[in-house]
């Protein structure tokens, strides 16, 4: 049954560069083989969602830096003619979890153990998340062998080619290794396992087993990873190294569905993931509070303006979100509601930037090893989703005999209001770590309609520029009216409110820059301020999509 899956998977040819136009269908993903995947499904006859599982599956091959089956996501359905759906397969603690595992003798917290190694690790959700979506909003038409197939094909003979952007983070990975920082034994053994890529002459990145899993997956379905041999060497490998995971962990897994977030904004209506998701809230808040400084269609936008407005929604991010409860919730209309958004716009000032001390005082988690996926179909099904492991290769482990990472996600939590994640960063107690808890993100999968049809998909990867990059894109396609590969390859910035630093990349407006300073804002470069994978339906039917040029995706369709 695989084999036919992988001999007709009719792989096309790549598209010729970041940016695709399309007519009938269309996939945006941070890799290329991972959209080819997509159109190779959407090509068979597939659905959106067929798609953009095959993609998924297709990206823990190629980009396991970021995502994988040892990862999680959310993703956010948009059916026309019927009702909008959001997935949560966001990772879990652990029904042992408990934050006195990270103290050491002396009862003081020890934050490398909830960054790396197995007690950093949430039970996985992609695998059942992927599953799931496949079985309930799939066509119909493909097996999920069939929807794997693609990903199984590209394991090739065990290796994958190093892309830049798995280069990098390679030589990072392996730069901590050798630069004298402090690593746990299971990092050191897994950069054993995949040897020294400190030379840029290294072409290819060992995938050994992961064609057993996906093959494993595809036959005998979820159940093999949750409950069968994988569940028993996932929970195998995290006992060896002082983890608390359990099979009934695995097993208990559930994908949690839930209505979208919807609010309109600019003319346009807005599909957003709820909690624990951060950035529907976040994205939902930004474009009322620029609403309500005036922002109307057909204008530039302010970036001191911008800038003022991040600060605050962050900021309520940071206070109110956390796992799904009926407080967060609650929480989540307050910064949804326009009204309110008023009352706080009166408190930017047009002409110099708020201190932080303006809007309160604590700060964010955060997610870097991330990627997101954008799909539209030829009868207008669109998804977008994005998935994680956390950080750069996770929690920097394998599992044994089945070559996939694992996540880090657990670090997502607050072990207290004080102690700052990976980052430097700080959280509210909606956030601690507890059994059973997912923790906040900043992925966000974004979906806009116009008069119920699809105007705009979008996402990022980036920790907490994520959200701030989705909003600049969206911005920039339904307010100032450029193109998605215009809107996609502008440059950015990000505020997250605390630390009290505005972040621009290189290649901004000297002037702009130089304006910013005048109004009292710390400025940081740096060079990447989350990567977009965006997808864009013109009026007559056009599918115009981009990929983010600085992480190597590529679009494909027909």
């Amino acid at each position: 049954m695989l084999s036919v899956a992988v001999t007709g998977c009719g792989m096309p040819a790549a598209a010729p560069s970041w940016h695709h136009q399309a007519r009938h269908h269309m996939v945006a993903a941070d890799h290329p083989d991972a959209s080819r995947a997509g159109l190779a499904i959407l090509r068979r006859g597939g659905n959106a969602v067929d798609a953009a599982v095959a993609t998924s599956f297709a990206l823990a091959v190629v980009r396991p830096e970021s995502c994988g089956l040892g990862g999680g996501g959310f993703m956010v359905i948009h059916r026309p003619g019927t009702d909008p759906v959001a997935l949560d397969y966001r990772e879990q603690a652990p029904a042992a979890s408990n934050i006195n595992l990270y103290r050491d003798e002396n009862g003081e917290f020890v934050p490398e153990r909830i960054r790396r190694g197995a007690l950093a690790v949430g039970i996985p959700g992609t695998v059942r998340g992927l599953c799931y979506a496949h079985k309930k909003y799939g066509s119909g038409k493909l097996t999920l062998a069939e929807v794997v197939g693609p990903a199984f094909h590209l394991t090739g003979n065990g290796t994958i080619p190093i892309d830049e952007h798995l280069r990098l983070a390679l030589c990072g990975l392996y730069a901590d290794k050798v630069g004298g920082h402090a690593v746990p034994e299971t990092e050191q053994a897994f950069v054993r396992q995949i040897g020294s890529y400190a030379h840029i002459n290294e072409h290819y990145y060992r995938i050994t087993n992961l064609k057993r899993t996906l093959y494993a997956i595809a036959l005998e379905g979820e159940d093999y990873f949750y409950e069968g041999p994988i569940a028993d060497d996932i929970v195998a490998t995290l006992k060896q190294f002082g983890g608390v995971m359990t099979h009934a962990d695995l097993a208990n897994y559930e994908v949690r569905e839930f209505t979208p977030l919807k609010f309109d904004a600019f003319g346009y209506q807005c599909l957003a993931m709820p909690p624990p998701s951060s950035g529907g809230a976040v994205i939902g808040e930004a474009f009322n509070l620029l609403s309500a400084l005036g922002v109307q269609p057909g204008q530039s936008i302010d970036k001191h303006l911008l800038a003022e407005t991040l600060k605050a929604a962050f900021a309520d991010r940071a206070h109110f979100l956390g796992d799904r409860s009926p407080a967060v919730l609650h929480d989540v209309q307050r910064m949804l509601d326009a009204e309110r958004a008023t009352e706080l716009a009166r408190r930017i000032n047009r002409d110099r930037a708020s201190t932080t001390s303006t809007w309160g005082n604590i700060a964010i988690s955060d997610d870097g090893g991330t990627s997101h996926l954008s799909v539209i179909d030829r009868n207008g099904m669109a998804v977008a989703c994005t998935e994680s492991v956390n950080l750069e290769f996770g929690s920097r482990m394998r599992v044994a005999g089945w070559g996939f990472v694992l996540n880090n996600t657990l670090d997502d939590f607050a072990l207290d209001a004080t102690t700052p994640n990976a980052f430097g960063l700080r959280q509210s107690e909606r956030n601690l770590l507890r059994p059973g808890a997912r923790p906040l993100s900043s992925m966000s999968p974004l979906i806009v309609l116009k008069d119920g049809k699809v105007r705009l998909v979008a996402g990022a990867s980036g920790g907490p520029r994520i959200i701030s990059s989705t909003v600049q894109t969206a911005l920039n396609v339904l307010v100032v009216g450029q193109s998605v590969r215009a809107a996609v390859a502008a440059p950015r910035l990000h505020h997250q409110w605390l630390p009290e630093k505005l972040y621009v990349q290189p290649f901004q407006d000297v002037e702009l820059l130089n304006e910013l300073r005048r109004k009292g804002h710390t400025l940081q470069t740096r060079r990447d301020i989350g990567h977009v994978q965006a997808i864009e339906r013109l009026p007559d039917g056009t599918l115009r999509a981009a990929c983010d040029p600085l992480k190597g995706g590529r679009p494909a369709g027909d």
